[in-house]
Parts: C-alpha cells; structure tokens; sequence
C-alpha cells in the first residue's frame, strides 16, 4: 500500500515536471539550464525513485549496494524525502518564474529594433565589426587557457613518469580518498586543476572557428582536443567525457538534422551504455585488468541512486553529524590554495561536506566516496530551511544563465551555449563545490566568455547607434 502511494505521488509529481519542461522548450526553442535541471532533478529526484521502489517490491531477495539501503529505510523517512522534493521543486519554479524586466534589457531590446531600422548594409557592417573584436577575444582566450592547459598537463605527466604512465593512473588519481601528493610532488600539485584550461580552449578555439576558418585555427583546435581528451582519461571520469561528447553532439545534431531530437535519444542510449563500458576502460588502463562487475538492472539503477538515497537518510545524516552552517557554500575559497601555500599562514583545508556523508555510508558498510546532490546539500546547511535557501538560490543563477544563453544563443554556437547550460546539469547530482570549481572551472570559464561576448556586442551595437543616430 505505502509502496503504491509512493509511486503514484511520484508519478504525479513526474507529469507536472514534463509539462514544464516541454512548455519552456515550446516557448524558448533552446536547450537552457531550465532544461537540463528539470531533465537532472526528474532523472535523480523522480524516475529513480519510482524506479527504485518497484524493483525492490519486485526483486526483494536480490538487492544490492544502494537500491539495499533504501529498501531499509523507513516509511517516514520515504515521506520526507518526497516533501523535500516537492517542495524544492515548487520554490526553484517560484523563484525562476518571477518576471523581472530591468529597464535595462527593454533598452537593450529597443536599441536592437533601432538599428534594424538603419538598413541592412549598415547592419552588416556593424556585424562584421563586432565579429572581429569577438573573434580576436576567441583567440586570446583559446590560446591563452590552451597553453595553461598543455602546460599543466605536461608537468603532471612528466611527475608521473611519462604521458602514457599518466593515462594508466587515471583511475587511481579519482578514488575517493587518494592521496595524490604521494604521486605528484606536493609544488606541482597546483597543475591537476590548472588541466582543467585544456578543456575550456577546446570551446573557444571552435567559437573563432566558427567565426573565422583557417588553418591554423584548424591545428590549435584539435591541439585543443588532444589536450581535452588528456585530460578527461586522466582526471575527468565517464560523465566528464560523455558531457563534453555531448556538447558536440548535439551542436551537430541541431546544425546538421531536421530531428535533432532522435540523434539525442539514441546519444542518450549510447550514453548509458558507455558509463560501464567506460569504468572498465579506466580501471583497465590503471590496474591492467578489467574488474568483475554486474550489468543487471540493478547496477544501472546503483549508478544513479545516490541523491535520493543521500535525501532518504538525510535526518540520520545531520543527527550524527550536527548542521554545517552554510559552511560548505564557502569551503571552496580556501580549499582550491594548495597546501603549501596555506601552511606558510597557518592555514589547513577545511572538511568538505561530502567527507562526511561518506563516513556515514561506511559506517554502514557502503564503500567508495558518495558525492553530496543538491537537496542534500541544502539540508546540510540549515536543515528544512536548507531546502528553501539552496532552491532559492540555484533557481535565481539558473535565471541568470539562461539570459545569457538567450543573448547569445544560434544554432551555429549551439555548442557554447550547451556547456553552460550543463553546469545545471551536473549541479543537481554533484553539489560538492569543492569538487565543482576545482573539476569543473572551464565551465564557469566559458560562462565569463559569453558574458563576456555579450557585452562586447551590447557596446558595439550602443556605440553604432549612437554614430549613426547624431
């Protein structure tokens, strides 16, 4: 009966979530970060928890690892959960669909009527001069996190013995819990997060691509590629390569196709197929041979259940380990300076959050590093007030990202628009911000850029307006 009820609230609660997304895409025509957070939240907050509850009613003897655990939780703790997500959900919906026009977007928009009316030759004009200043910005910015990129990744595969000695210690570098200044001297330690630059050139590099071919442009970005591809075997792990295959993907689905939408469905597939594939690929490279694993239906719903699981105990959580404060929205300051430097002040790293969630599922006899989601993050800060706060506030950034992906936004830059849209993607299930900032910098890199790009274009079009208006 309360598994029945579970599923139908849940099911509900799917259907509203859907028509919000397929209304937003019907009214927007572009993949945002509303998107990719509803397609997050209904993947790890919904679907696996109808999912979830059916398998251990139909399968009760045979479950394992995190479909076990929640199998052991209790009735009220399955009713919290489910309030916390409800909950969260309407808050996020709240706060994003709050209309807000600044005078400031409504000039913005005039200016842009104005100078349609100047005719079309002076119109492209101005973009021609827009693209140049654009496109030389694409440049520096591309050539500049490029060679920090290669940099980086040439110091931490000569610490390690060789580039294809560092491929096959990739694995061992990501387990949760490794002590990498025992491979990597504790003065060179600062090069893992400055790879993360590789990745991000790759972006800008196509951007001025797209802008202006040439041949050289043509070698920095597949320069850019092999960099990024460095730096995904060694230190990114499956989702990092599937996210970054999927910007692409995608971009060339949406520029190339009449249904996009199929080659993303079947992306998706192979996508799900790839996340044990690639796990086997990166304990090989590391360890020599491939690990004893299940391919049921169960490990498929293990590899995604963490969030609700983490929600399912979150009360246990917070009584064995006391509130944080809010101090996990600030950890990252200080834990991103590496050790060395913060000793010369006294300093040490503080704790992150997930340090903690772990030890609780270890306790329990659960192994590997369990990463905070980000209700569970909210609710680690200031309990049920917790929820409202870090909905809030995750809801008012993504509005803030999607008039950036607004503004500069086309099919031909799809794939820019794509990364920044994933951070809130990779937000719902990976919260940590520690981890966030330190192995996802590049897309907060390609954030600034279009930030950047946009206001170039907003002075351009200013400055134009106002020469041929005198």
């Amino acid at each position: 009966m309360v598994t029945s009820l579970v599923i139908l609230l849940y099911s509900l609660l799917l259907l509203i979530t859907i028509y919000n997304l397929v209304n937003q895409y019907k009214r927007k025509k572009v993949l945002n970060g509303f998107i990719f957070f509803h397609v997050a939240f209904i993947l790890y907050y919904i679907f696996i928890p109808i999912i979830s509850h059916i398998f251990i009613k139909l399968n009760s003897e045979s479950l394992n690892s995190f479909v076990l655990w929640i199998s052991l939780t209790t009735s009220y703790d399955v009713f919290y959960a489910f309030s916390y997500t409800i909950i969260a959900y309407s808050v996020f919906i709240f706060v994003y669909r709050i209309s807000i026009t600044p005078k400031t977007i409504l000039l913005r928009q005039g200016h842009i009527k104005e100078v349609n009316l100047l005719g079309n030759n002076n119109l492209d004009n101005q973009i021609t001069e827009e693209n140049k200043v654009v496109y030389k910005f694409a440049v520096f910015t591309g050539i500049s996190t490029l060679a920090i990129g290669i940099f980086a990744e040439l110091l931490v595969a000569n610490s390690l013995g060789g580039i294809f000695t560092a491929l096959a210690m990739g694995d061992q570098l990501r387990a949760f819990g490794s002590d990498s200044s025992i491979l990597i001297p504790q003065n060179r330690l600062f090069a893992i997060v400055l790879m993360v630059s590789s990745l991000a050139s790759t972006y800008f590099l196509a951007y001025a691509s797209r802008i202006k071919r040439s041949f050289i442009m043509m070698i920095l970005f597949l320069l850019s590629i092999c960099a990024s591809i460095f730096f995904l075997l060694i230190n990114a792990g499956r989702l990092g390569v599937i996210l970054f295959a999927l910007t692409f993907f995608i971009d060339f689905a949406f520029r190339k196709s009449k249904h996009p939408f199929i080659y993303m469905f079947v992306f998706s597939i192979i996508g799900f197929i790839l996340l044990g594939l690639l796990d086997d690929l990166f304990f090989y490279l590391s360890y020599g041979y491939i690990k004893e694993s299940s391919s049921d239906f169960a490990s498929f719903i293990n590899e995604f259940a963490f969030p609700y699981l983490n929600l399912l105990n979150i009360h246990h959580i917070n009584d064995s380990y006391g509130l944080r404060m809010g101090v996990d929205y600030f950890t990252w300051i200080i834990n991103i300076i590496p050790t060395s430097i913060l000793s010369i002040f006294g300093l040490a790293k503080v704790t992150s959050g997930y340090h903690f969630i772990t030890e609780y599922y270890i306790e329990n006899n659960t192994h590997g590093g369990i990463p905070t989601d980000i209700l569970t993050l909210g609710m680690r800060q200031f309990g049920f007030i917790g929820i409202i706060i870090i909905s809030t506030i995750l809801a008012i950034i993504c509005k803030y990202m999607d008039k950036v992906v607004d503004k500069l936004h086309s099919n031909e830059f799809y794939f820019i628009t794509l990364r920044i849209a994933l951070i809130m993607f990779i937000i719902v299930p990976y919260a940590d911000l520690d981890s966030f900032v330190r192995n996802r910098y590049d897309m907060i890199m390609v954030l600034m850029f279009a930030i950047i790009v946009n206001l170039i274009r907003l002075k351009s079009k200013r400055h134009y307006l106002k020469r041929n208006t005198n």
